[in-house]
């Protein structure tokens, strides 16, 4: 009977250790499929810390005087076909010292992928002047967002 409890014990320490196995390898595949999710740009939401694609808009939809204006390729867009998340003046900013340091033209700047930051809106563009910076048909809404340019992922 003891040699029966010991045998029974050791397939039960045998089944324990496959199992603890099987869940290790399990816990490594979900943190590798985090990973690599954490670093694919985004199409649907624009949430914190997820990666946009943001492409170059035509000069009149630029907020500040620099000519330039980006905005997410997401989805759904505006009526016009217009992105509805839109680079915020602080990060084109931001854009457009890098591209000083580089020796780039903001305005070469064809796509730039950025991290999101904080996004806010949703905002009604309106008639007044400060009510509409990038220029949007009067009724559409828009979101602002504030991301950290990651630059390695840009082209000219």
């Amino acid at each position: 009977m003891a040699a029966e409890l010991c045998s029974s014990a050791r397939q039960a320490a045998h089944a324990n250790a496959r199992l603890g196995h099987a869940m290790a390898t399990e816990r490594e595949q979900h943190k590798s499929a985090a990973t690599q999710a954490s670093r694919r740009i985004a199409y649907l939401a624009a949430d914190v810390n997820a990666r946009l694609l943001f492409a170059a808009q035509p000069a009149r939809h630029a907020p500040t005087s620099n000519g330039v204006a980006f905005g997410a390729m997401l989805l759904p867009v505006l009526r016009s076909g217009l992105p509805t998340h839109w680079l915020s003046k602080e990060s084109i900013e931001s854009l457009c010292r890098w591209c000083a340091e580089e020796g780039i033209a903001p305005t070469s700047v064809r796509f730039v992928v950025g991290r999101v930051v904080h996004v806010s809106g949703p905002h009604l563009a309106t008639d007044a002047a400060d009510g509409n910076p990038y220029q949007l048909s009067v009724g559409d809404s828009y979101f602002v967002v504030h991301a950290e340019m990651m630059l390695q992922h840009r082209w000219v």
